[in-house]
């Protein structure tokens, strides 16, 4: 039974190894072998064993008639009926669920810098810290006052300032005035940020017209009409609409907290502000939000457990909202109700399970109790019995009883003895209460009739 690798030398690639066990490797090299005075194609098979000390691979040729599709088909669905499920690391995960951005394009952000209150930088921090741009340009409505606003010291040692430039955004949001502050900035990625639902389709048709190939679309609010979202034939390369479903974003609150994707929000109907940023600026990377919309929300405490169980495995941020984006919050919350209702099933059980025990306990504690009280009957009888037949031969001695021995009068008269004494001492009553015998005419009296 020791695993080994099969891999096909015919431009076969997987990205997971099959692995078989000897006995179906045999199956498969008889079913080559069966074939092999009758071809002219050659099908390799390279053997690696996994284990230390093997010899060293060797090809095992095996020839066929059959056209090169069939014996194809023939190993493949062998391979994929022993095909082990592998299951992924964090990183490896996250690698699945992340596309490369290729070219470093220019990328522009709107809708952000105007608000004196922040300066919204954390969502430059997370584009730049990708390292996908090849710069960064803010457009913003009042210049000054965003360069005095990101002149900070993080901005300068990350390295932030010497990526990002900055340039004038229209007052007014028409396509075309969109679409000339696109392609006058040269940008071939946006990120636009709370736009009205309803003008969702207007930025994406501006972003088309000016060249632009990756777009990712904030709205403040759900109700984007899918008659606005891309056809087919977009000379879009991704694009992705992302509806805050909300009524708040949280300012000076770090991020992190329990969001989820396409879910109704829970009555708290707020999330942090990072966290919004986070995922605007993450949808670019992230296969599973390309081309789609979808909305995000306050999850609530299931969010917050699944969020800290991806944590606890060693995913990053990035992977984390790969993960959530990926349905893995439903997936998370399916498997979660599983296991509550088998731990149901296993306390009901548990419960049968001590009621049968009690009863049992019950039912040993009553025979106990049962014989006790039948030794504790037989003791009292035995013994008041001898002290009555010993009274009767003291009495009796020198008539009905003349010859015989103390013990053996009682041994003559034990079944009267008994009788007699269950009667003093109540135990006939009982008994008869109890259902155990009957009520019979019965000679009980100490007369010396049976003397004669």
């Amino acid at each position: 039974q020791t695993p080994i690798v099969v891999r096909k030398l015919s431009n076969y690639k997987q990205r997971r190894e099959s692995r078989l066990t000897i006995k179906k490797m045999q199956f498969i090299l008889i079913i080559a072998l069966a074939f092999r005075s009758v071809s002219s194609f050659n099908l390799g098979v390279r053997i690696t064993p996994m284990k230390k000390n093997v010899p060293s691979p060797q090809i095992l040729e095996a020839k066929c008639d059959t056209s090169r599709i069939s014996v194809r088909m023939m190993m493949s669905t062998v391979l994929e009926e022993e095909k082990e499920v592998i299951e992924l690391s964090p990183a490896e995960e996250e690698a699945e669920l992340v596309q490369i951005i290729k070219g470093r394009p220019k990328l522009g952000v709107l809708g952000f810098f105007d608000e004196a209150s922040r300066t919204d930088q954390f969502v430059l921090d997370c584009l730049h810290a990708q390292g996908a741009w090849g710069s960064i340009v803010a457009f913003a409505s009042d210049t000054a006052a965003a360069k005095k606003k990101l002149m900070s010291r993080s901005a300068r040692y990350s390295g932030l300032l010497d990526a990002l430039q900055f340039e004038s955004a229209p007052k007014e949001h028409t396509q075309e005035k969109i679409s000339s502050m696109l392609s006058d900035a040269g940008v071939k990625a946006w990120l636009a940020f709370e736009v009205d639902p309803n003008e969702a389709g207007i930025y994406l048709k501006a972003a088309e017209d000016a060249g632009v190939e990756h777009v990712v679309i904030v709205t403040k609010g759900v109700g984007t009409s899918e008659s606005v979202l891309p056809s087919e034939s977009t000379s879009l390369q991704s694009w992705t609409i992302i509806e805050l479903d909300v009524d708040a974003l949280v300012d000076d609150v770090p991020e992190g907290g329990p969001v989820a994707i396409n879910r109704v929000s829970t009555d708290d109907k707020s999330i942090a502000r990072a966290d919004a940023y986070r995922i605007a600026a993450e949808a670019f990377a992230l296969k599973p939000a390309i081309n789609t919309k979808f909305q995000i929300s306050n999850g609530g405490e299931i969010a917050t457990k699944y969020l800290r169980s991806l944590r606890e495995a060693g995913f990053t941020r990035r992977g984390e909202l790969a993960k959530l984006v990926n349905g893995g919050l439903d997936e998370f919350e399916a498997k979660l109700k599983a296991e509550e209702e088998a731990q149901s099933e296993e306390a009901q059980a548990a419960t049968i399970i001590s009621e049968e025990e009690r009863q049992k306990e019950y039912k040993q504690l009553m025979e106990e109790g049962i014989r006790e009280e039948r030794e504790k009957r037989e003791r009292e009888i035995t013994q008041a019995a001898r002290d009555y037949l010993g009274r009767q031969w003291t009495e009796k001695k020198y008539s009905s009883a003349r010859g015989l021995s103390k013990e053996e009068y009682i041994e003559i008269e034990w079944d009267k003895g008994v009788k007699e004494a269950a009667a003093i001492l109540g135990y006939t009553t009982k008994d008869k209460l109890r259902g155990i015998v009957k009520d019979e005419d019965e000679d009980d009296d100490d007369d010396d009739d049976d003397d004669d």
